[in-house]
């Protein structure tokens, strides 16, 4: 039933109540009022206490009356008239504090049993899931969890889930039967195992009445953030300066032949050069026999550098280079993971809707 329709039922219910004495004049604000009628309350001057309960919930009532206020004084007008033996107002009030609120409560340590029992027959008639919004925290999910808390007026097939607003990733915390106030633990992972990437959630309760058919639903919303330790930068790739030359070129062997055949030239030339007739013939054959060396080993070092062309002394060099900066990368990849891992949730609550 419409809470404006409520009204209606409720006013005529308190009127037909007891007879009790009309509204006062608005005195004080909301919470002034609240305090004086559970001062009352409380010294069981019942018929004192309802005109100011009714002073709140009344559309002549000029303050604000905040959600939480307006559960409360229906919620105490019902204990109120189940004292006076008022049984079906106080269901009645009962009822409609119960459909704003599914986590209000009785406790039996504080109201009669006759009252407890009247506020559980309201339990029954009336269908409301509630999700109470999520406190602002930080969390590591390796060693803690989030609590979250829910309540069904009474037993139901229940589903809660967190759901991220900008992707279709989600978290099954329960789905089952429930009934009453019910408190569930998230580890901060999703329904695939990734932990929960950064954005801006809704935790969503939503059910069907075991008793009735009738649904209902209650939702939150919280902004999910990282808290990561900064990450360490991974060397950069090595280029073709950070490395020797590990083959020959073609033009060095070349230049091998060609500086043995100088070197041999050179020879002659000398031998040439110094020798007179005094010396005779022995230099210059001499010089013949240094230049034709010099002129093989040329040739040798051509061929072999031609047919052989590796360094094996730079190759073993770069080689050892970069196994070094693969394993500084590995070292700085592996500290970055751990890094990750520690990874703390930060919770805040977020009002509306939307990201």
């Amino acid at each position: 039933m419409k809470y404006w329709l409520w009204g209606v039922v409720l006013a005529a219910a308190g009127a037909g109540g007891g007879g009790l004495t009309a509204p006062l004049a608005a005195q004080g604000t909301t919470e002034d009022l609240l305090r004086q009628a559970h001062q009352y309350y409380e010294q069981l001057e019942v018929e004192r206490a309802l005109p100011l309960l009714r002073q709140i919930l009344s559309p002549a009532w000029p303050f604000e009356v905040a959600p939480a206020q307006r559960v409360e004084a229906y919620k105490y007008l019902g204990a109120a008239l189940a004292l006076g033996g008022h049984r079906d107002s106080a269901v009645l009030y009962f009822r409609a504090a119960l459909e704003r609120d599914a986590f209000t409560d009785l406790d039996p340590r504080s109201f009669t049993p006759a009252q407890v029992t009247l506020f559980a027959q309201a339990r029954g008639l009336v269908f409301a899931i509630g999700a109470r919004p999520v406190a602002a925290r930080r969390f590591d999910p390796r060693t803690e969890r989030l609590t979250v808390t829910v309540a069904t007026t009474h037993a139901a097939a229940l589903t809660v889930e967190l759901r991220a607003l900008a992707a279709p990733a989600s978290a099954v915390l329960f789905r089952g039967t429930s009934e009453g106030l019910r408190e569930l633990d998230w580890n901060g992972l999703l329904d695939d195992g990734r932990l929960a990437p950064p954005g801006r959630y809704v935790l969503v309760a939503h059910g069907t009445s075991t008793l009735m058919p009738t649904t209902d639903s209650s939702a939150v919303y919280v902004d999910i953030a990282h808290e990561v330790e900064p990450f360490e930068d991974t060397l950069p790739a090595l280029g073709p300066r950070d490395f020797l030359p590990e083959r020959i070129s073609p033009a060095a062997a070349t230049n091998d032949l060609l500086k043995g055949l100088a070197v041999a030239g050179a020879t002659l030339v000398i031998a040439e050069g110094l020798t007179n007739g005094d010396l005779g013939g022995g230099l210059r054959a001499g010089s013949r026999v240094v230049a034709g060396a010099a002129a093989v080993t040329g040739g040798i070092a051509f061929a072999m550098r031609r047919s052989n062309r590796d360094i094996p002394e730079n190759i073993a060099a770069n080689a050892r280079r970069r196994a070094e900066h693969l394993a500084a990368n590995d070292g700085v990849n592996r500290r970055n993971a751990e890094r990750l891992a520690r990874t703390v949730l930060v919770i805040t609550p977020a009002a509306g809707v939307g990201p």
